[in-house]
């Protein structure tokens, strides 16, 4: 995993941020818009996803207003567009961060860059976890359902993490530029 890292800051440039970015935008701009409606029309009107913690309680609830139909959408959802949002949206946090990690100069911090992986892989549980017990309702999944919540509060919070560390990383880059051209 360390040689992917490195490769990835070896081999990062403006261009391959910017890149990624308008990856990342696109989705934002053009594909959250259509999913989020193609689950208003199925009534999906409250988000298993956007939730930042739900207990099992919580998440058979929702399954029992989404229905049948409902359910099998928000299933062939997450084995569909979900598979490559979490992509669209990690591509682009572990691109730019590896960017400025590389011009911060901070040897140290390049664990900092696995963050967003984290993120992705609790967001890929979450999915799964999530679809079993949607298409195992009306039966229970006790222990998937009662872990699902927690990997989406896992998700929510390395995620939020992952931006964060971005952003630091972006002044720090910054500073750190900024330095260099007045000290010379």
């Amino acid at each position: 995993m360390k040689k992917f890292i490195s490769k990835i800051v070896n081999h990062t440039s403006p261009i391959i941020v910017f890149l990624s970015l308008f990856i990342f935008m696109s989705f934002i701009i053009l594909v959250l818009p259509q999913e989020a409606a193609k689950s208003e029309a199925f009534g999906l009107s409250e988000s298993i996803d956007t939730s930042f913690y739900y207990t099992s309680q919580d998440l058979y609830r929702i399954a029992q207003s989404y229905g049948e139909e409902g359910r099998a959408f928000y299933i062939r959802q997450r084995f569909t567009f979900d598979l490559v949002w979490p992509i669209a949206y990690t591509q682009f946090i572990l691109i730019a961060s590896a960017y400025f990690y590389k011009k911060t100069k901070l040897l140290k911090a390049s664990n900092l860059l696995y963050v967003s992986l984290v993120a992705a892989g609790f967001d890929y549980l979450e999915n799964i976890m999530t679809s079993t017990v949607l298409y195992r309702f009306p039966q229970t999944t006790p222990i998937i359902a009662d872990m699902a919540g927690i990997m989406t509060l896992l998700k929510w919070s390395t995620l939020s993490l992952s931006f964060l560390i971005l952003i630091l990383l972006m002044i720090t880059a910054t500073f750190t530029q900024l330095k260099q051209r007045f000290i010379r």
